[in-house]
């Protein structure tokens, strides 16, 4: 009888943290771009962990937060026997948004040209992937890629989304996507070799279901909000969560609004999902949908958004700082704002850190550098890093 532990799965999270150019373009919901590893590194941790709970025994081609380079990764996978290879990554054909509709959009599986194993191991995990999150299906393409030609296996290499598409660069960092684009992967990656999936404590695969077409209704009151701005009285350090569509599910969730921000105009209030929210525009047109809960936002006449302005990213900070102008050690942040950061860690004068990019932020006349600590973003004030390009 087959077994799951008789086979080994690679899995590659391409490209490393710090590699220049892998990134969203400006995220204004989020204050900052997300690197493409962010995502790579997590779905392939969820993916090991689906994997081995299923009995496979798997092995990790870029276990580092470098850029491991992709000869050492096919080579290591084919010293070891590996018996499938799976590389995640997230798509990009520019470096700007263009808006809805306008930007490319959708997940696709590249395989090498001619191999059959691989279209094989493809077509399982497409099964599943395309029962997810909705996106446009773009289909096996065949690909001279490193990756697929030179493992010599079934391999493939998902390209899970666009980075520029905003609607789909969000869900970069949604953690239920994440999780959810591993298990699919997991159930595909079992059909293909004939063993069982095995779901978390056993219970069934989540299934990502829709909301009725019938659970959202317009209002049709008198008490029209329309044209009226709609502003939050959150005062949740999190923020107020607004979605990409009439939905409460956090995998359309777009961004988040702080106390006292809002939307300059209201179109119409929804029943959704046994509540009811607000269909909003943003001084841009854009359309996007919020809670109409009165414990959380309050109308008021028409005005402006107001959106705290977002700090800036330098395109030409890429390279390593030197910790340098502090007795021990430097203070790692979690944000570039002195007094509402909190600690990540601290590093010891002399140390090197990978910088992504430097910020003006609050609170420090000098600025900050973003930096890579521990796999995660992080920022350190400007004047405790000595820069050096690479």
């Amino acid at each position: 009888m087959t077994k799951a532990s008789d086979f080994l799965i690679a899995l590659d999270d391409g490209h490393g943290i710090g590699t220049p150019g892998k990134c969203t373009p400006f995220i204004e919901s989020l204050g900052r771009q997300i690197r493409e590893n962010e995502f790579n590194a997590a779905v392939t941790d969820f993916l090991q962990d689906e994997l081995e709970r299923c009995g496979f025994r798997t092995l990790l081609t870029a276990p580092t937060d470098y850029d491991t380079p992709l000869s050492a990764r096919t080579d290591l996978a084919n010293a070891k026997g590996a018996d499938a290879l799976v590389s995640n990554h997230f798509n990009a054909l520019k470096d700007y948004f263009n808006g809805p509709g306008k930007d490319p959009e959708g997940m696709s599986i590249h395989i090498y040209p001619g191999a059959k194993n691989g279209r094989k191991l493809a077509e399982h995990v497409a099964k599943y992937l395309k029962q997810g999150t909705e996106q446009k299906y773009r289909g096996i393409v065949e690909q001279n890629l490193h990756m697929t030609r030179e493992f010599n296996k079934a391999s493939i290499l998902v390209e899970n989304g666009f980075m520029d598409n905003e609607r789909e660069a969000l869900l970069m960092v949604n953690k239920a996507f994440q999780r959810e684009c591993a298990r699919e992967q997991a159930q595909g990656i079992c059909e293909y070799f004939g063993v069982p999936y095995v779901p978390p404590g056993g219970k069934a695969p989540v299934k990502v279901v829709k909301p009725p077409k019938s659970d959202v209704k317009s209002e049709t009151s008198a008490k029209s909000p329309s044209g009226q701005r709609v502003e939050s009285i959150y005062k949740g350090s999190e923020g107020l969560n607004f979605y990409s569509r009439a939905s409460f599910n956090t995998k359309y969730k777009a961004g988040t609004l702080t106390y006292g921000y809002g939307f300059p105009t209201t179109v119409r209030k929804l029943k959704v999902e046994g509540a009811e929210m607000f269909e909003v525009k943003n001084s841009k047109g854009d359309t996007y949908y919020i809670t109409a809960s009165p414990k959380y936002v309050k109308l008021e006449g028409k005005g402006e958004v107001k959106k705290p302005a977002p700090a800036k990213t330098s395109s030409k900070a890429k390279g390593r700082i030197k910790i340098v102008g502090v007795k021990k050690a430097a203070i790692i942040q979690d944000r570039a704002n002195r007094k509402t950061s909190k600690n990540l860690g601290t590093v010891s004068k002399g140390s090197v850190l990978e910088v992504t990019g430097s910020v003006r932020g609050e609170n420090s006349a000098s600025g900050y550098w973003e930096v890579v600590f521990k796999g995660k973003r992080g920022f350190v004030t400007g004047e405790f890093g000595e820069y050096k390009a690479y």
